[in-house]
């Protein structure tokens, strides 16, 4: 896998969780709150200006009690 095929599949990743955020209605405040993350963090990975790193993932997918290995496959 090249660096564009990771990326693109970072962004599904990124899409899946945002996905799930706005059907439970949490906010990026709220979200933040929850997964000890800054909202800005949280806000610059949905708009793709940041790239998370795996721990951030992992952070945001327990924080919308979510197994990160489910939505990765």
């Amino acid at each position: 896998m090249n660096r564009k095929q990771a990326e693109l599949e970072v962004d599904k990743i990124i899409a899946k969780l945002m996905k799930i955020r706005k059907e439970k209605s949490i906010s990026h405040e709220k979200l933040a709150e929850l997964s000890g993350l800054n909202r800005s963090t949280i806000s610059l990975t949905e708009a793709r200006k940041s790239q998370p790193t795996l721990l951030t993932c992992i952070l945001i997918a327990d924080a919308l009690d979510v197994n990160l290995e489910e939505i990765i496959k």
